[in-house]
């Protein structure tokens, strides 16, 4: 028998080079990655007309590593485990050292980019240095030839050899001189291979890894000079010279909501954090085995209207072209994952079937990063197709989905989307209000209801008892509890319980007011029956009914509907004040923290009362307890116009309506008190007129803007903010009417924000969400 053997043409140069590599950025990303295998800190890339210069402090390689590694095609000392064996100082303190390659071909990246390499290269421990000239296009002369007879030239010198404005100031490190270039490195390209750079390293900004790389181009740094002069914050990759670095992200982190889920020691930690304040942080058991020593970690942030807008004025590009979801392997970027057009995780394919219940690629942008060999984690040898599915992949993708996505996306759908004016918030401010934590609360008690997650850390200021008021009260406080009961609370669950009581009480005693009304109004029908027998009785009647006529037929049903509510405020008001004379008789004393409730609810009950009777004459509706469904805007207008006389004697309001069909669900009194508080607010502030704009800003969106010419916020408040916040007053008022207009307008998923405040007057405005 007699063996045979496989020759190698040497047109394997181009499979493995120039027809592999198809992408000059992926060239360019290849050769970084093996100065970060090197244990470089550093990679410079210098740009000339004519030569690239990839400069890095690696260990470099001496001529044994030349032989034996270099040109050894498809060998890789990374993946055998013997590329720092002779090196036994370096990295000491990285116990396993991770490569961002393994293939032992992505030297002939260089191939993609020039048609001359000039490799210049030393260790710490030679005293000259090795060079190699390689001409690409010597292995394309004819595919007979073989690939091993094709000469690479060897030449040993002292120094290294550079144009004057480059300098090797190392001990060690390789030089990779790439000559004859085959495209054109102009501004725009070189612009985008920086971006590209970015998102290859970290686009989080992380330098955790000790890596840096740094651009230079001496034909651009004119330009760069006269965009920082005349920007005064540039794009980062407007500027051609200096680090490839991202600066949006610890931006992002204030600005919107975002998740953090690490792997480690058996444990799966995840931790939530909106707008800079840190929701919720849970462990449990891992269930991923390929991933436990992989160092497994994801961040995803949910991206607002705000954060989409702070995202393209900072980075110059949309969030949408920057990307989604990136995965990087041993902190370099696999390719496709998360470009514009990938959907590796098939989040958009889920996206589709439930477009108001799940997030997509155009609402998040994080990474996920792992750790680990090409046995766990493989790329794909086209470069650019992203990672074989093994195992530990397999796990990685339902860790996501699992872990991290679908968690992020029950907080974003269960709390910001069903608060519909947080895509405009930037600050967490709004986390405070009722609304808002109830929904909180809704999250972490589901969290805390699942078996084997153990809640490590809640924002507990979020978890205190809410408003009895808002909207599911007795569903909230049963979520309190539960949340209480998991962790152990007992101050909580005290509080919870005390509340639920309350709750309950206050039920009772509507119940029994409306009750006293319905009676009172039977007993007065009878009354008025009995009187039509008497004369005196008879004489008032129709003193009364001539009132009547001058109104439409049925407003007498108006009145008694006013009259019935009335009594209904009017009973919870001594009801309040009962409850708070039995808590100073019984216990001795009464805090002022409760003084202080009784007080506003009383002040509340009063406006309610004011406005109910403003509409004895007027409402062509009937007014009750519950809510109308009417157009908004026509009932705003006509409210200020024909109820809003009583003020004309002090103030001219001007009314301009464009909106039309606004039709959503609300209670008159309650938006009679937000237009009457602004209105007296106006007053007090000693103004003259006032104008009331209202307007559509989309089909969806109703803008009321109230602009006086009074004498504005008071300048001893520097935080116009603060005027909505409880107690806090611009004339000599209880400072409540700003915050009841804002707590108001929650319940119509509403918003107030001062626009404009000076000597010359304030403007408010109002959005409503439908």
């Amino acid at each position: 028998m007699q063996a045979l053997n496989f020759r190698v043409s040497s047109h394997l140069k181009s499979i493995i080079g120039r027809d592999l590599i198809t992408d000059d950025f992926v060239a360019v990303f290849e050769l970084v990655k093996n100065s970060y295998d090197a244990g470089a800190s550093e990679v410079n890339i210098h740009f000339t007309d004519s030569c690239i210069f990839i400069i890095d402090n690696g260990k470099g390689m001496s001529y044994s590593d030349l032989i034996n590694k270099w040109l050894f095609v498809a060998y890789s000392a990374k993946q055998d485990g013997t590329e720092d064996d002779s090196r036994s100082d370096y990295r000491e303190s990285i116990s396993t050292k991770r490569y961002a390659g393994s293939k032992g071909v992505g030297r002939f990246s260089c191939d993609r980019l020039g048609e001359l390499l000039l490799l210049q290269t030393k260790t710490a421990d030679d005293d000259e240095i090795n060079r190699l000239e390689v001409v690409w296009a010597d292995f394309e002369r004819s595919s007979k030839e073989d690939f091993v007879n094709i000469d690479i030239k060897h030449t040993a010198t002292q120094n290294f050899v550079l144009p004057s404005h480059i300098s090797f100031s190392f001990d060690s490190g390789t030089v990779l001189e790439i000559g004859f270039l085959r495209e054109v490195w102009d501004r725009a390209k070189l612009k985008e291979l920086k971006s590209s750079l970015a998102k290859l390293i970290n686009p989080f900004g992380s330098h955790k890894e000790n890596f840096s790389v740094h651009i230079y181009a001496e034909s651009e740094k004119a330009e760069d000079e006269r965009i920082l002069n005349e920007s005064e914050e540039p794009h980062p990759n407007e500027i051609i010279n200096g680090p490839v670095d991202n600066f949006i992200f610890h931006t992002l982190q204030e600005k919107t909501t975002w998740l953090k889920t690490s792997i480690s020691q058996g444990q799966i930690v995840t931790e939530l954090v909106d707008r800079g304040k840190v929701i919720y942080k849970i462990s449990e058991s891992n269930e991923y085995k390929y991933l436990d020593d992989s160092g497994f970690e994801c961040n995803i942030f949910y991206l607002n209207r705000s954060a989409k807008s702070t995202f393209a004025r900072r980075m110059g590009v949309n969030s949408v072209s920057f990307g989604s979801v990136f995965l990087f392997k041993n902190g370099f970027r696999v390719y496709p994952v998360g470009e514009e057009t990938d959907d590796s995780f098939g989040i958009d394919r889920r996206k589709q079937q439930g477009y108001s219940r799940y997030l997509g690629t155009r609402d998040i942008l994080g990474k996920i990063d792992v750790y680990g060999d090409d046995s766990k984690f493989k790329e794909s040898s086209s470069r650019d197709k992203g990672l074989i599915e093994t195992s530990a992949y397999l796990q990685l993708k339902e860790a996501f989905w699992r872990k991290c996505l679908m968690r992020l996306e029950n907080y974003v759908v269960g709390v910001s989307w069903r608060i519909k004016y947080d895509t405009d918030l930037v600050d967490s401010d709004h986390l405070t209000r009722d609304e808002v934590r109830s929904k909180i609360i809704e999250v972490i008690s589901k969290l805390t209801s699942t078996p084997g997650i153990t809640v490590d850390y809640f924002a507990d200021d979020f978890l205190s008892i809410i408003d009895s008021k808002t909207k599911d009260f007795d569903r909230t406080i049963d979520n309190l509890s539960n949340i209480a009961e998991k962790t152990g609370n007992t101050q909580l669950l005290e509080e919870a319980k005390t509340a639920k009581s309350r709750y309950q009480e206050m039920l009772k005693a509507e119940a029994e007011a409306v009750q006293y009304a319905e009676k009172e109004r039977a007993e007065r029908r009878k009354a008025e029956e009995a009187a039509v027998k008497a004369e005196q009785a008879l004489k008032i009647e129709q003193d009364r009914n001539l009132f009547l006529t001058s109104l439409q037929s049925h407003d007498k049903d108006v009145l008694e509907s006013l009259h019935h509510q009335v009594i209904i405020y009017a009973s919870n008001a001594i009801n309040l004040i009962e409850a708070g004379l039995f808590s100073i008789n019984n216990k001795g004393q009464m805090t002022v923290n409760d003084m202080s409730e009784t007080l506003e609810n009383l002040l509340l009950l009063n406006q309610q009362v004011i406005a109910a009777s403003r509409f004895a004459t007027k409402a062509n509706f009937k007014l009750d307890s519950n809510s109308i469904n009417e157009d908004l805007a026509l009932y705003i207008e006509q409210y200020i116009d024909k109820v809003c006389k009583v003020y004309k004697s002090k103030v001219s309001i001007k009314t301009t309506r464009t909106a039309r069909d606004f039709k959503i669900q609300f209670k008159p009194i309650e938006v009679s008190i937000i237009i009457d508080n602004l209105i007296d607010n106006a007053i007090k502030a000693s103004a003259s007129s006032i104008d009331v704009t209202i307007s559509k800003h989309q089909a969806n969106v109703l803008s009321i803007v109230l602009k006086d010419n009074g004498s504005g916020v008071p300048h001893d408040i520097p935080n116009h903010e603060s005027i909505f916040d409880k107690g806090v007053t611009t004339t000599s008022g209880s400072g409540l009417g700003l915050y009841n207009v804002r707590q108001l307008l929650q319940n119509i998923n509403g918003n107030i924000n001062l626009i404009e405040t000076s000597y010359n007057g304030t403007t408010f405005e109002i959005k409503v969400y439908n």
